[in-house]
């Protein structure tokens, strides 16, 4: 992994690691309540993404599997041979990764707010066509029209916590909008590992998201029983924002109920 970035992350409280992954374009100050809360019982480690945050953004493409590879490089630093990864959006989407090429480095697989379908290929060149752009006008010229869509319907995006979302976006590198946009527009459907009943696997969905449509990922539980569903009212695609209790005691029940 020599090629791996390493990744700035705050760590707190002991036990059962449990790693948690931010979404696009955001830094993992959006999981200071549930890091907060989760540390009394478990070992919380929350990274910046490679191209986010804190941690370098080098210049290329980033593969949800390097991402990943990211984060195994950091959990080898801290003497972590497994962590349960819950990850928001394209956190999930890294997390998925991990569990296609690392499953070993995987206890388990929270998606909070996030799928494991492929883009269809409309999306996927929006996504190509946002990264050229970003390389070309900044980071603002493609995230400043996101925040409306991040949160439910009729929220004030004038408020502290959208306020606090607004500048973690904008804080992004274009180096790393970009970067991340290409890896996700190339991802692989990933709807086959979450079949296996192991490791455990549950979603975490906002029932106002309007990215991460509630309907499609309540369809998937459906025909996946042993993928566990949690729904957490009023909240959109930033639940652990939104509703911090409720995301948190959702991560709580899910993780205690794996120890069993």
């Amino acid at each position: 992994m020599s090629d791996t970035v390493p990744l700035h992350y705050e760590e707190r409280g002991s036990g059962q690691p449990v790693l948690l992954l931010h979404g696009y374009p955001l830094d993992h100050t959006l999981w200071r309540a549930q890091m907060d809360a989760l540390s009394d019982s478990y070992r919380v480690i929350a990274p910046d993404l490679r191209g986010h945050g804190q941690s370098l953004a080098p210049a290329g493409v980033y593969p949800m599997e390097t991402l990943a590879a990211d984060v195994t490089a950091l959990l080898d630093r801290l003497g972590i041979a497994q962590a349960v990864w819950v990850g928001h959006s394209m956190g999930g989407y890294v997390a998925l990764a991990a569990l296609r090429t690392l499953p070993e480095r995987v206890a388990g697989v929270i998606l909070c707010a996030s799928h494991p379908f492929a883009d269809p290929p409309d999306k996927a060149q929006t996504r190509r066509d946002n990264a050229c752009r970003a390389l070309a006008e900044g980071t603002a010229a493609v995230v400043s029209g996101m925040l409306d869509m991040l949160f439910r319907p009729g929220t004030n995006l004038e408020s502290i916590p959208a306020h606090r979302v607004r500048m973690m976006m904008l804080n992004t590198p274009p180096q790393g909008v970009a970067g991340v946009l290409l890896g996700m527009a190339d991802r692989p459907d990933s709807v086959d590992l979450l079949r296996a009943p192991a490791p455990p696997k549950a979603i975490i969905a906002g029932r106002d998201d309007q990215i991460v449509r509630f309907a499609d990922v309540q369809a998937l539980a459906g025909q996946l029983p042993h993928l566990s569903l949690r729904v957490i009212d009023e909240a959109g695609h930033l639940p652990m924002i939104e509703q911090p209790d409720a995301t948190t005691a959702a991560l709580r029940d899910l993780l205690a109920y794996w120890k069993r």
